[in-house]
């Protein structure tokens, strides 16, 4: 992720306008250090960039954005690693800096997006949407209009949100990025949020039927969709039984994830599924946090309200703070009234 923001911030840099001695010769230096993938160096020169006085004002911008967008690239390694302190300083930095760049040009789509998103990975939410709005009365986009879609679920504001995921499907998904099914799971996460677990499940159950063909040997994917579909038939109190089989036909059962998939269907115990120690490895978090949370959402189904709201609190605990499990789960944690 770093270096795709880091190759943004060279193009951002190449777009400056005029070459002049002082400030200028830092900016060029500091798409050299982007460039290079050399985070600290690029951040360090474009500062002086902007310290030196003498850039232009379309110059000056392009030091702001592009020093803010680095900012956000590094809050989400330190995200990663759980260092949120650390994540929300440099995400206050990227704020500052796209303010900064947004006072000399109130026109860009880009800044606004830009400005959201470290908004959001901050909790701010309401702002984060403002933004968005604003980007989106400058230029229709798909990947901005999926971002509002985001926030406003992260806020709770599901309705609007699912309106956002509802106009998503019928655009093009190639225009973002993106794969067909995705606006779908997306809904589909937000109707599980909002208790809605039949229209929930028909959006899994949509994202499966579209996404298979694109992830033939993927052996994460399928499991982890037929859990989240799972888990939401059973809250809808449908009978998935020869879905979930047939599903299960097309997984590996011995591996993680498909061992979860194995657990649904009564042919592993809860305490045979746990993971190895994670070492601080973000794949052994990213594990622990799906265990956890789809093990709580089998305990909520059959009844067990101590054990679910055990490992909810252990979802918000090893879980990034921006993924749907945490969001969930804490959902999950206040309609048990914890």
């Amino acid at each position: 992720m770093i270096r795709v923001l880091l190759a943004a911030v060279c193009m951002v840099v190449l777009a400056a306008s005029s070459l002049q001695a002082g400030g200028l010769d830092h900016l060029k230096a500091a798409k050299t250090a982007a460039e290079a993938s050399n985070a600290d160096e690029a951040i360090h020169l474009f500062t002086q960039a902007i310290s030196a006085g003498d850039l232009s004002p379309a110059d000056r911008l392009v030091a702001h954005k592009g020093r803010g967008s680095i900012y956000t690239a590094k809050s989400m390694i330190a995200d990663a690693f759980h260092k949120r302190d650390d994540a929300r300083r440099l995400r206050d930095n990227a704020i500052d800096d796209f303010t900064a760049a947004l006072r000399s040009k109130t026109d860009d789509d880009e800044l606004y997006v830009a400005r959201a998103q470290a908004l959001h990975l901050n909790g701010q939410y309401d702002k984060a949407v403002a933004d968005l709005d604003a980007a989106l009365k400058l230029k229709d986009s798909l990947s901005t209009l999926m971002q509002r879609a985001a926030s406003n679920r992260a806020k709770g504001d599901y309705d609007r949100a699912v309106a956002d995921f509802t106009a998503a499907t019928t655009k093009d998904p190639k225009t973002a990025d993106l794969d067909g099914w995705e606006p779908y799971n997306e809904r589909g996460y937000t109707q599980f949020l909002a208790a809605r677990y039949a229209e929930a499940a028909a959006d899994f159950d949509k994202a499966v039927s579209l996404g298979s063909s694109t992830h033939t040997g993927d052996v994460l994917w399928l499991p982890y969709q037929a859990a989240w579909l799972h888990i939401a038939r059973a809250k809808a109190g449908q009978n998935d039984a020869e879905e979930l089989a047939r599903n299960a036909g097309k997984i590996d059962l011995k591996q993680w994830p498909g061992t979860l998939v194995a657990f649904f269907l009564g042919q592993v115990k809860a305490d045979q599924l746990s993971p190895p120690s994670s070492h601080g490895s973000s794949m052994g978090r990213a594990r622990d946090c799906n265990l956890s949370f789809f093990t709580g959402e089998h305990a909520l189904v059959k009844g067990d309200k101590a054990e679910a709201a055990r490992l909810f609190v252990r979802v918000r605990e090893v879980c990034s703070i921006h993924t749907v499990h945490f969001l969930a789960a804490g959902v999950e944690l206040k309609r048990l009234g914890k």
